[in-house]
């Protein structure tokens, strides 16, 4: 391979003070330390299959099988003799013995299959390093961004995962149904109601009905005075509204013992209603488009295939979701874009459920879309030194303002996350141990015309692992109205005078 070096650090200048701030993205959050964690077993095939067994039913002995009626109740007989015709008709086989149900016992089979990604830092040269101001303390900040940018990839799989796991992808309006199975699609439904809402606690009182009657509250979060508490991972905004934004509430609130309710600051842990309110300061947030912007102009082989998209007010980013005659196609990678506020290209797409996407072509007002607003976007900062152009991770402020956003129900028996342990040695093989966590390591590759001394190296890290479905009937993940953002103004200033 040929190595391109990038001179990445800033060299000795009397301007340049010995502090070097840092820019970090977010926190750690419940998606990396809320799920359970197992290792994934050796000497096995990268893809399995998980069985659960379901609930038993009990049906009357000699009944079709799409008749599942249990029989009824009947008197013990023990003065009529054993050819009485009552207890014949009872029993079917003579006196004493009581009606009988037959117990059914059916399972589900689910595949998981384990996943690996890699990231790579960019090389660098032993020999450029020499000059560099402040080395060790620049060297230090790569290696925190690069940290940091391996949590941010273990939220994102954590949400992502769980969200294809979940059985219940809810859309919070008037058409919504959390009878509807998604399990294994990544594709949230299009609205079918009039009118949309923001996250209620009336609402979530129904789910929390629904988890109870699908016996969740075994495997629930933990119990309050006797009742099943659930974790709910969303929005700070979201949260706040929730516990105290419904006027009655806050007066409630106010003359009681719990009034330091009122007084939190968005964001903490807060146990109310039901549930555990965990926020996801990053929460994924959208938009939506009923009107058609898509046609499929060809499709390639395999599960991938390529839309033409034309003019819309929002650029479908990886993760987008285009509903063209009723089928879920996700975006895998955005290709070409023209202008800032409105798109017209190509973008591959794979089907949402999996399958292969058919080859054909659709009147663009067939189509309806989510928009996925990323909380960064890259920014062109200029020019560097040589002339490239340089480009900047920036905060997107439209993720801010964005008009959808997702709420989790968050259950430890949805799922269990799988890693798979470093393979050292196999009879008299041996190997360098890799850490399928994305830790990252030093690592440098000699080449005989690229690298001869092996002073150009580069930071690597590894993640593997695997999804196990376990019981997704419990994940239940909200799409909803997100809290408007806040104005802070007082419109007519009368109060600050």
């Amino acid at each position: 391979m040929a190595y391109t070096v990038t001179d990445l650090m800033v060299q000795q200048a009397p301007q340049i003070g010995p502090l070097i701030n840092q820019k970090m993205m977010a926190r750690p959050t419940p998606w990396i330390t809320l799920g359970r964690k197992e290792t994934w077993a050796d000497e096995m095939s990268s893809k399995q299959k998980t069985m659960q067994f379901d609930r038993a039913m009990l049906s009357e002995t000699g009944l079709a099988a799409d008749l599942v009626e249990e029989v009824d109740w009947a008197d013990v007989a023990t003065d009529v003799g054993l050819n009485d015709s009552e207890a014949n008709h009872l029993t079917g086989t003579g006196d004493g013995l009581p009606p009988a149900d037959t117990v059914t016992f059916t399972e589900t089979l689910r595949d998981y299959r384990l996943q690996h990604k890699a990231v790579w830092g960019p090389p660098m040269n032993t020999n450029n390093l020499r000059d560099k101001f402040m080395r060790v303390k620049q060297m230090g900040a790569c290696v925190e961004a690069l940290a940091d940018q391996g949590r941010e990839l273990q939220i994102n799989r954590g949400r992502s995962e769980y969200t294809r796991v979940a059985d219940k992808l809810v859309v919070l309006d008037s058409g919504f149904n959390l009878n509807n199975s998604f399990y294994g699609n990544v594709a949230f439904p299009i609205p079918t109601g009039t009118d949309s809402s923001i996250l209620t606690n009336e609402f979530t009182d129904m789910i929390y009905e629904y988890l109870n009657h699908q016996g969740g509250g075994a495997g629930s979060l933990g119990e309050a005075g006797g009742s099943s508490s659930y974790s709910l991972i969303t929005s700070p905004r979201s949260s706040r509204r929730l516990v105290t934004a419904d006027p009655e509430r806050r007066e409630d609130f106010r003359y009681s013992s719990q009034n330091e309710y009122l007084l939190k600051s968005m964001g903490q842990k807060i146990s109310y209603n039901g549930f555990v309110h965990t926020c996801d300061e990053k929460t994924n947030r959208w938009e939506q488009s009923s009107s058609g912007q898509f046609s499929i102009a060809t499709a390639l082989a395999g599960a991938v295939g390529v839309v033409t998209y034309s003019s819309a007010p929002y650029i479908p980013y990886k993760g987008s979701t285009i509903r063209i005659n009723s089928i879920d196609y996700v975006v895998s990678k955005r290709l070409t874009q023209s202008g800032t506020t409105t798109f017209a290209g190509t973008l591959n797409v794979k089907r949402a459920d999996g399958t292969a996407p058919a080859i054909t072509s659709v009147a663009l007002a067939a189509c309806a879309a989510w928009y996925v607003v990323p909380q960064f976007y890259v920014a062109t900062t200029g020019l560097t030194g040589d002339g490239t152009t340089k480009l900047k991770r920036v905060p997107n402020p439209n993720w801010l303002t964005a008009t959808w956003e997702d709420t989790y129900i968050y259950h430890q028996g949805v799922c269990t996350t799988f890693v798979p342990k470093a393979i050292t040695s196999v009879g008299q093989a041996t190997f360098d141990p890799v850490n399928y966590a994305g830790t990252y390591r030093w690592t440098n590759y000699e080449h005989k015309d690229d690298n001869p001394d092996g002073s150009i190296g580069q930071f690597r890290g590894v993640w593997s692992n695997g999804t196990r479905p376990d019981s997704p009937e419990f994940g239940v993940v909200i799409r909803h109205l997100a809290v408007a953002f806040p104005d802070g103004r007082i419109i007519d200033g009368s109060s600050l005078g």
